[in-house]
């Protein structure tokens, strides 16, 4: 297994990276939103307010607004809505990032205390190895009155032999997910305060 894991690395390593696309993609069909096989990256924050209240900051504040480029990942720099009405179930939207590639996105489900989603378009390197992306962001209210904030960013490898790769890519997501959450909480508590 350990050859065939090597000569996959040098394989993609060998197709060097990929080219921004000439225009931007167009949703394709998107795959049954997996519930295996995924690997997760997961952060999480406390957020200074009731379950209501955090659910109102995160539709003010777009998490994405505090994104960061982190190893081959790109910041979203743009959002075109394409299907439906965001933030509802089955609303689509192409994201553009900071280095001219793209990735589409759908809402798989928008409750108080959940909200899910589905990324299966990528132009950019991790098309090579990634089937999709399953994201599930938690709410629950404490005792305390204020919010812990749980998501989970599952990456859903397409076969075994690619999963090494997408393996490889997790300390890069964990940061990028991490940035963007500490920065989000940050201002929450911002907020809270009153600034």
């Amino acid at each position: 297994m350990r050859v065939i894991a090597s000569l996959l690395a040098l394989t993609l390593a060998a197709c060097g990276s990929v080219a921004p696309p000439d225009a931007p993609p167009q949703p394709t069909p998107p795959p049954a939103v997996a519930t295996e096989g995924l690997i997760p990256v997961v952060v999480t924050a406390k957020l200074p307010f009731s379950l209501e209240e955090a659910r109102a900051f995160a539709e003010a504040n777009s998490i994405t607004d505090f994104m960061e480029p982190s190893g081959d990942i790109a910041k979203p720099v743009g959002f075109a809505y394409l299907e439906g009405e965001w933030p509802n179930p089955g609303a689509v939207r192409r994201v553009e990032l900071s280095d001219g590639h793209y990735v589409i996105e759908r809402i798989t489900g928008n409750e108080p205390e959940l909200f899910t989603y589905q990324i299966w378009v990528f132009t950019n390197e991790l098309r090579r190895g990634l089937e999709q992306v399953v994201g599930i962001q938690r709410f629950t209210e404490t005792a305390e009155g204020t919010t812990d904030f749980h998501w989970t960013y599952g990456l859903k490898p397409k076969g075994p032999l690619t999963a090494f790769f997408v393996r490889r890519q997790v300390p890069d997501v964990q940061t990028y997910l991490q940035t963007a959450v500490d920065g989000w909480a940050e201002e929450a508590e911002r907020q809270a305060a009153g600034e």
